[in-house]
C-alpha cells in the first residue's frame, strides 16, 4: 500500500511507500502477514502526525490482486480487500470522516506483473512471456498460455518468486488541503471571480517492491562418502548463468587401534563447471554441466587388517554431472570424475603389543613406491542445500 503525503504548507510532494500483503484468496487485513505488522506501524505515525487530521482533504484506497485464477473472482476480491483495508482505517482512526475515505479497486495487477517479468532476469522463457503479455488477447488466454508454457516450468517460478508479492493490499493515497498562497494586495476594479474547486490527481498505480532470490552458494555433501563415515563438504559459489566454481574438502580422521582399522585422509579438490543449455529456461546450478577439477592428499588407511598404506595423492581430469530439484532450498546432483591419480605410497604392517605398544612397520625396502592411473577417480551423489539472498528491487535501482 502506498501513503502518499502532501504537505501543506509546501508546494512539492513527499512520498511513504507502504506495502500490505493478503494471504491466497483473501480479504482479511492480517497484521502478522508478512511484513504488515511494520507496514501498519509506518501508516499509524503518518496518520498521527498532528497535521493530518485539520489538513486532510480525503483518502482513496485503491486494491488489485495477482493475475491468477477468473478475472470477474479476482477483481470481486480486490474489492473485498479495499473494503478491508477501509474499514481498517476508519475503524482504527474514528477522527477521519467515514465519507472522506474512498475504496477503489482495479481487479488483476497485470502493470507490476509485466514489471516483475522484465526485471527478472532469470526468469525461464522471459521474451516469450513478454510477448504473450504484450499480445491483444484477453486476460483469461494470457493467463493461460504462461501456466502451460514450457510445461509449466515458467508459471512455477512465477508462483513462487511473483505472486505472493501481487497479493498485495492497496494503494492508499492521502490528499491534504493546500494552504493558500498570500499575495499583495493591489487596487484593481473588482471583477466576478470564478471559483474553480481544486482537481484530484488519479491515484497511482501500485508499485511493488520485487523481491527477487538470487543465489549466493550451495553446501554440499556426498553422500557415498557419508555413508563410509568420510567426513566431507563443498562450496560451490554460480558466475552468471554458464559457469560456477567448487571447492571440497575431505577430512575423516578414524582410528581404531585393537580393530587394526584407520580411515584417516585430508584432503581438497577445486573445479570449474561450464553448465549447458538454455540457462534462461533453468533455474541455477540445476541441469547437466561439464568441467576440470584437480586436487591433492594425503590419506593413512588400514580396513580390519595387519596391513596397512599411507601416502600422497594427487589427481586431475574430466567430470560431468547432472543436478535437479528436489524442493525449495534442496538439489540433488550426480556427478563422475575421469583423469589421473598418482599416489606415492608405503605399505605397513600393524604389530600389537609391543614394549612401545601398538606400533606401524613400514615392509623393507623401506622406500616410498609411485602409483598411478588413468580412469574414473570418483563418483558423487551429492545432497546440495542453496542458500539465496533476497534482493529488493525497485524502480531507480536495487535497494
Amino acid at each position: 500500500m502506498r501513503v502518499r503525503a502532501q504537505e501543506h504548507q509546501h508546494k512539492t510532494d513527499s512520498t511513504n511507500n507502504i506495502v500490505l500483503y493478503f494471504k491466497i484468496d483473501g480479504a482479511i487485513l492480517d497484521s502478522t502477514y508478512m511484513g504488515n505488522n511494520e507496514s501498519l506501524k509506518k501508516l499509524d505515525e503518518l496518520i498521527k502526525n498532528e497535521l493530518i487530521i485539520p489538513n486532510l482533504d480525503s483518502i482513496t484506497i485503491v486494491a488489485s490482486s495477482s493475475p491468477d485464477g477468473k478475472e470477474a473472482y479476482n477483481l470481486e476480491l480486490s474489492r473485498k480487500r479495499a473494503e478491508s483495508v477501509k474499514a481498517y482505517i476508519t475503524g482504527k482512526y474514528p477522527e477521519i470522516k467515514k465519507e472522506l475515505v474512498y475504496a477503489r479497486y482495479t481487479g488483476e495487477n497485470w502493470v507490476d506483473f509485466k514489471r516483475m517479468i522484465e526485471t527478472d532476469k532469470n526468469i525461464p522463457h522471459r521474451e516469450r512471456l513478454i510477448n504473450i503479455i504484450n499480445s491483444d488477447r484477453e486476460n483469461g488466454a494470457k493467463e493461460w498460455l504462461i501456466k502451460t508454457l514450457a510445461n509449466g516450468e515458467s508459471w512455477r517460478y512465477i508462483r513462487k518468486n511473483f505472486l505472493p508479492q501481487l497479493r498485495t493490499g492497496a494503494v492508499c493515497v492521502i490528499y491534504y488541503k493546500r494552504e493558500p498562497v498570500k499575495e499583495e494586495k493591489k487596487e484593481e476594479p473588482k471583477k466576478e471571480e470564478k471559483i474553480i474547486p481544486p482537481q484530484k490527481s488519479e491515484p497511482e498505480t501500485p508499485v511493488i517492491p520485487l523481491i527477487i532470490s538470487k543465489p549466493l552458494f550451495a553446501m554440499k555433501t556426498n553422500l557415498l562418502y557419508d555413508v563410509l563415515s568420510a567426513v566431507n563438504l563443498e562450496i560451490e559459489i554460480p558466475i552468471g548463468k554458464q559457469w560456477s566454481v567448487a571447492a571440497e574438502g575431505i577430512f575423516p580422521w578414524w582410528k581404531a587401534s585393537r580393530a587394526d582399522w584407520t580411515m584417516q585422509l585430508l584432503s581438497g579438490h577445486a573445479s570449474v563447471k561450464y553448465w549447458l543449455g538454455d540457462r534462461d529456461a533453468k533455474e541455477v546450478l540445476t541441469g547437466w554441466n561439464i568441467g576440470l577439477y584437480g586436487g591433492v592428499g594425503k590419506y593413512d588407511l588400514q580396513l580390519f587388517d595387519k596391513d596397512g598404506e599411507q601416502g600422497d595423492f594427487f589427481d586431475a581430469g574430466l567430470q560431468a554431472a547432472y543436478a535437479h530439484k528436489i524442493g525449495k532450498h534442496f538439489h540433488m546432483e550426480y556427478s563422475l570424475g575421469v583423469g589421473y591419480l598418482q599416489r606415492d605410497t608405503k605399505e605397513y604392517d600393524k604389530v600389537n603389543d609391543t614394549m612401545y605398544g601398538d606400533i606401524k612397520v613400514f615392509r623393507f625396502p623401506w622406500k616410498v613406491e609411485r602409483k598411478q592411473w588413468f580412469g574414473p577417480t570418483f563418483a558423487k551423489v551429492s545432497l546440495v542445500w542453496l542458500l539465496n539472498k533476497k534482493t529488493v528491487k525497485k524502480e531507480g535501482g536495487v535497494k
